[in-house]
């Protein structure tokens, strides 16, 4: 078996696919409240709601006020409150419009913030003076908190809202405290007992039904308004995933035509090279070198462009799955990576025990050979780089690579399986690679549900451990 990494060396693990839906989100941003000009728009909206609270007001006190309807309901006490708070409100609206409409800025966060929080403030007060003149906890009044809270779930992320919610509480709970505690004498609207079990039923069932379908009419408009925000959403993320996989399509017609003149010039320049068109001058030979190292180069990042770009393509056909034997994939590998190794002197250490898996072999050559190309690659000259593959206790196929080379900074870890992304350690060791490799990794084990684990340490080495899912296991496993 292989020789386990120290558990002291950082330890990242490849995080699972995600959905096409699934977008990364910044820290602290997974929640959102609307846009400025959406919130600014509904400062308006939330005025003409409040002139609707208004003439509820100046309605309630006339009918309170008119003796012949109020013998009729058992409403014979003749009030003002409804008109002090209905004016109130009306002079509040006034201001909250024309600070509205005089904002220079429509993009301005905090004033827009200010107006919404300032006319959330103001109703709460408003609407606690009239639950306790209209009967805090013998009608149905307190439940009116339900429109601001409603209200602020849409307007403001949930730890927003949930200081309206809190606020609206505690105002309700410090109004009953006072009213229990002689603070505040209880109001009601009632003061007729021979009328007063009529009236008080018929006002429950008129409030009652009236908060109902205001909640209704609040929730049902906000929530249309966040669908066709959605649906917007929706088809401009269309749209953008269909020019992102146009792109992809031309880059990869571009990229697949650049091939065979890289190829060409490469052929060409080691027939130069081998003295076909006559011998060649030591500084001509130098430069042919160097046209041909470059092709080299520049072919390897076409090769491995056009292989990233393959496995992402949504157009590609299902490849074709057959048994593949690990050991004899990794011995493979091994001899195509045979000239890289000798020049670098790495010695190999084998542990190959026989397991057959069920998958693309293309790709799992294309995974192994990208791992032991690193491993040799980012090695030390005359190090070692140890390979293992086999079965655990569960029957779950595993693949371990490991080397003695740079390594890799534990805070680095987490990118090192971004596209062209490269560690400063990495670029000074070997300047000739694409960045591409461990992005070509992550696919690949995306696509088949391989669990990657990276140990490093820097400047000790770094190993990849391949952990295959149960379903990848062949039934003719065999273990030597």
């Amino acid at each position: 078996m292989l020789q386990p990494a120290p558990h002291s060396w950082p330890v990242y693990a490849l995080p699972p696919a995600r959905s096409e839906s699934a977008r990364d989100v910044p820290a602290g941003q997974e929640e959102a409240a609307l846009s400025e000009p959406l919130l600014h728009n509904s400062i308006e909206w939330f005025c003409r709601l409040r002139w609707a609270v208004v003439i509820l007001l100046v309605l309630a006190g006339l009918i309170n006020n008119i003796t012949v309807i109020a013998d009729a309901v058992g409403l014979v006490r003749v009030i003002y409150w409804p008109f002090i708070c209905a004016g109130l409100l009306a002079a509040a609206n006034l201001g909250f419009l024309r600070h509205a409409r005089n904002l220079d800025d429509p993009q301005s966060r905090n004033a827009v913030y200010g107006n919404l929080w300032c006319q959330i403030v103001l109703d709460l007060l408003v609407l606690t003076v009239v639950v306790h003149l209209v009967g805090s906890t013998t009608t149905f009044i307190a439940f009116a908190y339900l429109f601001h809270i409603v209200v602020s779930c849409i307007f403001f992320p949930a730890r927003l809202s949930l200081i309206v919610a809190l606020l609206a509480e505690s105002l309700f709970i410090l109004c009953v405290v006072a009213e229990q505690a002689g603070l505040l004498r209880p109001q009601t609207i009632f003061s007729d007992p021979s009328n007063a079990a009529r009236g008080e039923v018929a006002f429950d069932v008129a409030s009652a039904v009236l908060i109902w379908t205001a909640v209704w009419h609040l929730t049902s408009h906000l929530a249309a308004t966040v669908r066709q925000r959605s649906a917007a959403l929706a088809d401009a993320n269309n749209r953008l995933l269909a020019a992102q996989e146009e792109r992809a399509q031309y880059m990869l017609i571009t990229t697949h035509q650049l091939k065979s003149p890289f190829a060409a010039i490469h052929a060409q320049a080691q027939l130069l090279l081998e003295g076909y068109c006559g011998p060649l001058g030591e500084q001509v030979a130098a430069v042919v070198q160097q046209i041909t190292a470059r092709c080299r180069r520049l072919t390897r990042e076409i090769q491995e462009m056009l292989q990233l770009a393959n496995l992402r393509s949504n157009s590609q056909t299902v490849a074709q799955k057959d048994q593949i034997d690990l050991s004899r994939l990794i011995r493979w590998c091994m001899d195509e990576l045979e000239p890289i190794r000798l020049e670098r002197d790495i010695r190999m250490e084998l542990n190959l025990q026989d397991v057959a898996v069920v998958g693309v072999e293309d790709h799992f050559r294309m995974l192994l050979g990208n791992l032991l190309s690193n491993a040799i690659t980012y090695s030390r000259i005359g190090g070692v780089v140890r390979a293992g593959c086999g079965c655990d206790a569960d029957g779950c196929p595993y693949v371990t690579i490991a080397d003695e080379g740079i390594g890799i900074e534990p805070t680095k870890l987490p990118r090192i399986f971004d596209e062209y992304y490269r560690t400063n350690e990495a670029v000074k060791h070997n300047p000739q690679s694409s960045g591409l490799g461990l992005a070509i990794v992550k696919q690949i084990a995306q696509l088949h549900g391989i669990q990657v684990r990276v140990e490093s340490l820097a400047g000790a080495g770094t190993a990849f451990h391949l952990m295959f899912p149960r379903s990848c296991a062949h039934p003719a496993v065999t273990t030597s």
